[in-house]
């Protein structure tokens, strides 16, 4: 690969054109807001542009130059310069200012000339600085730029990692760099309103251009031109021609106040920097500043919140006996820890490697029990579990840390039951923003305490490489101090997140049923469920047999043979074989995305093949292939469960991830069979009947629909008959069929497109249907939009538990995304009420198992449902305490119902 780099001897100035990248980066990212509801997208785009420049380029100096009142200059030459040009989107409007904190923030120089455009200013301020000894790197991704290149001159599109060079212009468009401004002029450009010459596009220009070299010897010596077409089109356009070539040259002599000297890099402002990225929830981008007290730019002009106490740079390590008794001690007389384990793998197998401990005077322990290092000075793990079984066992004793989950379990490794989980500081986050993506410690950290967290092995963080050593492959000494600092900064971080839960009243979920829960789930994923793999394999063998058959029906309606799981070949297929309409365009093509095909299927069985041959491969990949390769050593599949996922408050699982196998399908009972029961036992399932619906009812106080629930109703059958104006004995199958979708949809913000789509009936038959609907069920329509007004005022949503979720987009200028907000304001109250009341359930159930002395146990909770392990003689009892204690966790307007079965296999038992 070529050396783009400038030479080592020469200062670099970097030029980076602002404007420019800001439409760009718009663009390029999707909508995004703040929790606050403030648009980013630009902002984020913008801000890694400029950090990636100046990682790569390395400047001695450096400028961002924008556009002021730009049209001003040119629109003398030409008054329909831009004039085509619409004002910027409304969401990026509120962005520019952002911009610009941005660039104050990072130190960097800001250029300007009133009536010109960024362009120019780079111009101008390339040819000073080539002028005095300067290599400069343009940072863009506009062509125009080319005619400036030169040897000291070069471009850099950070997007596209793409350097420029003089030699790199001739081999892509065949011409020298300063014949661009020539080339753009007979092309013209649509974008900025500059007449091109007719007949003329790129490669006619490039051979015009390698033949003539400039537009002025081009127009002197118009015979020479071979095609008679374009010598009248040039001949006839000259003055067009000399106008578009003023219009996309460059202007290199602005008089600009400043001299390049004066543009040497300056330390970002670490602190400003960082708290911008936080206001702005930039977390990744956190993550490429300098520590705190680092890199900072003297003479910060904003005042700034007052710095937290640094963490500790060393720490204590345990070694002797004697050193683990005094600090079982000091736990137990100080009341509260924090701990942060050192393992590697999934919990649930996991060995403690090490522990890092903090204590409330803030001092730091880290105690190595598994380094596979010869000379390694560590305590043995039988002493470690002698001396920390009662503390951590005592629930008076309160503890710390993140994923206290994990740490859990792999306690439960050493014999160890811990009680006292109270300071989460992932699910104290995770309660307090639950559409954050993630709640890492080091994120946590970062934000709110202001520091970075020593760096650990990829090991230590479940990514270790082929090259990287195992955790217990490192010293204690090398994994200390980054342990230790963890549960200092987990101690730290939790005042800060109580108080904040208070303020939102949000302490009560986290104590009562949040943290309660925790172990919970942990003895449920260390105990994980028995699996049949020879049911599985027997399972695997049929859809084989039904994928090679559905393969045959897409090739029998596509009339040919095509490899299905290319989306071009699809497109070709479907768009240019069968000619069929398209509804909507991806980035590279017409989309053949699910609801494209479902809208298709109602013009040709080709799509409908193509849905059922996709449904039958995601299962057999996701289930049949891969679940036999998750049976641990005990013949069981563990899960893992995660509390802090998603928005709604729902449970979410992973290896395998159980919530997405198929509840009413024939294939998704079937993989259920293979999830069996223990010898002597059997599984009982206990799952809530339309929950969603009768919360419904109840959030709503829908007087017809607490009525069909009270009066044990076919609630489908009853909506239909509301709806259709017939008696509940004479709806027939299809009326109930609509109601049902209407019933279920509701829920969700359901529109007439989505139920004329999901019917295959006309829309205004849709709009009619649930006009009737909300007619009939006056209580609904109010739900719906006092929720979303409501929540437009206070910007969030609330369970009847008090979960928040933020809706921030609901103020959002793209109709596209408020309109999805929408629909997840009017949903969450009621699905994260329904995620509420069956973690309710599960401390209900455990409690009275446990109390009845019964040997049965929880194994999964998917959806609305829970799944025990009972011994034989213990099921009729279970099946009885498990329906009661579900039915009661709370007392609504409508009767919760328990559907409870039990059998050998989870299929036998749902």
């Amino acid at each position: 690969m070529a050396d783009t780099s400038p030479p080592r001897s020469a200062p670099t100035l970097v030029l980076i054109d602002a404007s420019g990248f800001i439409f760009r980066a718009y663009h390029a990212i999707p909508p995004l807001t703040t929790s606050k509801g403030v648009p980013t997208n630009a902002v984020l785009g913008f801000t890694r542009m400029v950090l990636k420049s100046l990682r790569d380029l390395k400047p001695t100096h450096v400028a961002l130059a924008f556009d002021k009142e730009s049209r001003v200059e040119r629109q003398k030459i030409d008054p329909t310069y831009k004039a085509n040009r619409e004002g910027p989107p409304e969401d990026l409007v509120p962005q520019f200012a952002l911009i610009r904190r941005v660039v104050e923030a990072l130190n960097l120089p800001i250029l300007e000339m009133p009536g010109w455009e960024a362009d120019d200013v780079i111009g101008t301020l390339a040819r000073k600085a080539k002028a005095e000894g300067f290599c400069v790197q343009v940072v863009t991704g506009d062509k125009d730029f080319i005619q400036i290149v030169d040897e000291d001159v070069r471009l850099f599109d950070p997007m596209k990692d793409v350097h420029t060079r003089p030699e790199d212009v001739k081999e892509r468009l065949g011409i020298e760099p300063k014949q661009m401004r020539d080339y753009l002029a007979l092309i013209g450009d649509a974008v900025d309103n500059v007449a091109k010459v007719p007949g003329i596009g790129p490669k006619t220009a490039t051979e015009l251009i390698q033949q003539f070299g400039d537009v002025d010897t081009l127009l002197s010596r118009l015979d020479e031109v071979k095609k008679p077409k374009i010598r009248e089109n040039l001949a006839s356009h000259r003055e067009s021609l000399l106008r578009a070539r003023q219009l996309v040259s460059f202007k290199t002599d602005l008089p600009l106040e400043v001299r390049v000297a004066e543009l040497t890099r300056k330390e970002l402002d670490a602190t400003r920097a960082r708290e911008l990225f936080t206001e702005l929830e930039f977390y990744a981008l956190l993550k490429e500043l300098p520590q705190a007290g680092q890199g900072g730019a003297p003479g910060a002009s904003e005042p700034v919140k007052e710095k937290p106490a640094p963490l500790p740079t060393t720490t204590t390590l345990v070694t002797t006996d004697e050193e683990l008794q005094a600090l079982a001690q000091a736990v137990r007389a100080a009341g509260s820890v924090s701990l942060v384990p050192a393992y590697e793998g999934l919990p649930f197998a996991a060995k403690l490697v090490g522990l890092g401990v903090a204590l409330p005077d803030a001092s730091t322990r880290y105690v190595p029990l598994r380094h596979d290092v010869l000379g390694a000075t560590q305590v043995r793990p039988d002493a470690f579990a002698a001396a920390f079984k009662a503390v951590l066992e005592d629930v008076a004793v309160k503890k710390g840390g993140h994923d206290l989950k994990a740490l859990t379990l792999v306690l439960a490794n050493e014999g160890i039951d811990l009680t006292g989980a109270h300071d989460d500081v992932e699910l104290l986050s995770y309660l307090l923003n639950p559409s954050r993506r993630e709640h890492a410690l080091a994120d946590l950290a970062r934000e709110r305490l202001v520091t970075e967290l020593p760096a650990l092995p990829p090991a230590a963080e479940g990514r270790r490489g082929k090259k990287d050593r195992a955790l217990a492959d490192h010293s204690p000494e090398e994994l200390a101090l980054g342990f230790a600092v963890r549960a200092e900064a987990a101690r730290r971080l939790a005042p800060e997140l109580w108080k904040e839960l208070d303020e939102a009243k949000l302490s009560e979920l986290a104590q009562k049923l949040e943290l309660p829960l925790l172990p919970i789930l942990a003895r449920m994923e260390r105990r994980g469920v028995s699996l049949d793999t020879q049911e599985l394999a027997r399972i695997s063998v049929k859809v084989d047999a039904a994928v090679e058959s559905q393969v045959k029906e897409v090739y029998k309606h596509a009339g040919r043979e095509f490899n299905i799981g290319s989306n071009p070949q699809l497109v070709q297929v479907l768009f240019t074989d069968l000619k069929l309409p398209i509804i909507k365009r991806g980035k590279t093509g017409p989309s053949a995305d699910q609801e494209v095909l479902e809208k298709l299927a109602e013009e040709h069985p080709l799509p409908n093949a193509i849905i059922e041959y996709r449904s039958l491969s995601k299962l057999k990949s996701t289930y049949l292939d891969t679940l036999p390769t998750l049976v641990a050593a005990d013949g069981r599949i563990h899960t893992t469960y995660h509390q802090a996922a998603t928005a709604t408050g729902r449970l979410s699982s992973t290896d395998p991830n159980l919530q997405n196998i198929p509840v009413r399908t024939e294939l998704g009972r079937e993989i259920r069979r293979a999830f069996v029961a223990a010898p002597g036992h059997q599984l009982v399932s206990a799952d809530y009947s339309q929950v969603e619906l009768r919360l419904l009812a109840h959030i709503a106080d829908d007087a017809v629909l607490v009525e069909a629930f009270r009066n044990d109703e076919d609630v489908h059958s009853r909506t239909a008959a509301e709806v259709f104006g017939v008696a509940p004995d004479q709806v027939d199958r299809e009326q109930r069929r609509v109601a049902k979708m209407v019933n279920f949809g509701i829920a969700y913000g359901l529109s007439p497109h989505g139920l004329s789509t999901r019917l295959g009936i006309p829309q205004e038959t849709a709009r009619d249907i649930i006009e009737r609907y909300f007619i009939r069920y006056a209580g609904i329509r109010r739900y719906l939009e006092e929720t979303v007004n409501t929540a437009r005022k206070t910007g969030y949503v609330e369970t009847l538990y008090g979960r928040r979720r933020y809706m921030a987009d609901l103020n959002s200028k793209n109709r596209g995304v408020a309109q999805a907000a929408e629909r997840a304001a009017i949903n969450m109250p009621i699905q994260g009420t329904a995620a509420d009341l069956i973690k309710k359930a599960m401390l209900v159930v455990d409690e009275e198992l446990r109390a009845q002395k019964l040997s049965t146990v929880l194994l999964l909770q998917v959806h609305d449902e829970l799944l025990l392990e009972a011994p034989d003689a213990e099921v009729e009892q279970v099946k009885a305490l498990v329906a009661r204690g579900m039915a009661g966790v709370a007392s609504l307007k409508v009767p919760l119902k328990v559907d409870v079965g039990a059998g050998k296999s989870w299929a036998d038992a749902h």
